[in-house]
Protein backbone atom coordinates (compact mmCIF):
# COMPACT_ATOMS: atom_id res chain seq x y z
CA UNK A 1 0.00 0.00 0.00
CA UNK A 2 3.24 2.52 0.59
CA UNK A 3 4.65 2.26 -2.80
CA UNK A 4 0.75 3.06 -4.16
CA UNK A 5 0.58 6.36 -1.64
CA UNK A 6 3.90 7.19 -2.25
CA UNK A 7 3.33 6.72 -6.41
CA UNK A 8 0.63 8.52 -6.53
CA UNK A 9 1.77 11.04 -4.07
CA UNK A 10 5.11 11.98 -5.90
CA UNK A 11 2.94 12.46 -9.57
CA UNK A 12 0.34 14.95 -8.00
CA UNK A 13 3.50 16.74 -6.65
CA UNK A 14 5.44 17.00 -9.65
CA UNK A 15 2.45 17.59 -12.37
CA UNK A 16 -0.55 18.56 -10.42
CA UNK A 17 0.55 21.17 -8.36
CA UNK A 18 1.70 24.96 -9.38
CA UNK A 19 4.78 26.53 -9.17
CA UNK A 20 4.73 28.33 -5.44
CA UNK A 21 6.93 31.33 -6.43
CA UNK A 22 5.74 31.81 -9.61
CA UNK A 23 4.15 35.28 -7.31
CA UNK A 24 7.50 36.36 -5.73
CA UNK A 25 9.20 36.56 -9.29
CA UNK A 26 8.57 39.15 -12.32
CA UNK A 27 10.04 36.44 -14.41
CA UNK A 28 8.26 33.37 -14.89
CA UNK A 29 11.43 31.27 -16.17
CA UNK A 30 13.25 32.66 -12.69
CA UNK A 31 10.97 31.11 -10.45
CA UNK A 32 10.96 28.03 -12.46
CA UNK A 33 14.85 27.74 -11.84
CA UNK A 34 14.70 28.89 -8.36
CA UNK A 35 12.07 25.70 -7.89
CA UNK A 36 14.22 24.14 -9.65
CA UNK A 37 17.44 24.51 -7.85
CA UNK A 38 16.29 25.67 -4.75
CA UNK A 39 12.58 25.89 -3.95
CA UNK A 40 12.18 21.90 -4.15
CA UNK A 41 14.47 21.28 -1.63
CA UNK A 42 13.15 24.15 0.85
CA UNK A 43 10.04 22.59 0.06
CA UNK A 44 11.37 19.10 0.39
CA UNK A 45 12.82 19.76 3.82
CA UNK A 46 9.54 21.56 5.15
CA UNK A 47 7.24 19.22 4.46
CA UNK A 48 9.47 16.36 6.11
CA UNK A 49 9.60 18.44 9.36
CA UNK A 50 6.50 19.26 9.43
CA UNK A 51 5.07 15.90 8.72
CA UNK A 52 7.79 14.56 11.16
CA UNK A 53 5.78 16.36 13.91
CA UNK A 54 2.93 14.67 14.02
CA UNK A 55 4.54 10.97 13.06
CA UNK A 56 6.81 9.37 14.16
CA UNK A 57 9.42 7.37 11.32
CA UNK A 58 9.59 3.70 11.72
CA UNK A 59 6.91 3.71 14.16
CA UNK A 60 3.77 4.71 12.38
CA UNK A 61 2.09 3.58 9.23
CA UNK A 62 4.60 4.46 6.57
CA UNK A 63 1.56 4.77 4.08
CA UNK A 64 -0.10 7.33 6.59
CA UNK A 65 3.46 9.09 7.08
CA UNK A 66 3.36 9.27 2.92
CA UNK A 67 -0.29 10.83 3.49
CA UNK A 68 0.90 13.14 5.99
CA UNK A 69 3.82 14.21 3.82
CA UNK A 70 1.49 14.58 0.62
CA UNK A 71 -0.59 16.87 2.75
CA UNK A 72 2.12 19.04 4.41
CA UNK A 73 3.86 19.57 0.47
CA UNK A 74 0.63 20.46 -0.79
CA UNK A 75 -0.98 22.92 2.32
CA UNK A 76 2.97 24.18 1.89
CA UNK A 77 2.58 24.76 -1.73
CA UNK A 78 -0.71 26.40 -1.67
CA UNK A 79 0.47 28.54 1.76
CA UNK A 80 3.05 30.02 -0.45
CA UNK A 81 1.54 30.36 -3.21
CA UNK A 82 -1.56 33.10 -1.76
CA UNK A 83 1.05 34.94 0.66
CA UNK A 84 3.10 35.59 -2.63
CA UNK A 85 0.43 36.71 -4.23
CA UNK A 86 -0.72 38.87 -1.33
CA UNK A 87 2.78 40.39 -0.23
CA UNK A 88 5.32 42.68 -2.19
CA UNK A 89 8.03 42.28 0.17
CA UNK A 90 10.42 39.66 -0.05
CA UNK A 91 11.30 40.17 3.90
CA UNK A 92 7.76 40.81 4.71
CA UNK A 93 6.74 37.03 3.18
CA UNK A 94 9.48 35.07 4.63
CA UNK A 95 8.50 36.85 8.38
CA UNK A 96 5.13 35.83 7.86
CA UNK A 97 5.52 32.27 6.70
CA UNK A 98 7.85 31.90 9.52
CA UNK A 99 4.87 32.55 11.47
CA UNK A 100 2.71 30.58 9.83
CA UNK A 101 5.00 27.51 9.90
CA UNK A 102 5.20 27.69 13.25
CA UNK A 103 1.99 27.94 13.95
CA UNK A 104 1.27 25.01 11.55
CA UNK A 105 3.79 22.75 13.43
CA UNK A 106 2.22 23.64 16.77
CA UNK A 107 -1.24 23.01 15.29
CA UNK A 108 -0.12 19.82 13.96
CA UNK A 109 1.74 18.76 17.42
CA UNK A 110 -1.22 19.38 18.99
CA UNK A 111 -3.75 17.74 16.91
CA UNK A 112 -1.63 14.39 16.59
CA UNK A 113 -0.83 14.79 20.87
CA UNK A 114 2.87 14.43 20.52
CA UNK A 115 5.10 15.54 23.34
CA UNK A 116 7.99 17.58 21.14
CA UNK A 117 9.85 20.67 22.48
CA UNK A 118 10.63 23.09 20.06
Amino acid sequence: MYKLIHLISAIIRQFLLPNPYINLFNNEMYADLFNIVIGGLILWKLSYWLTGVGYKKGVDNPAEESLGYLFSYCYLTMTITVLGSLINSIKVFIIIFIIVYILSMIMVNKTFNKNYNF
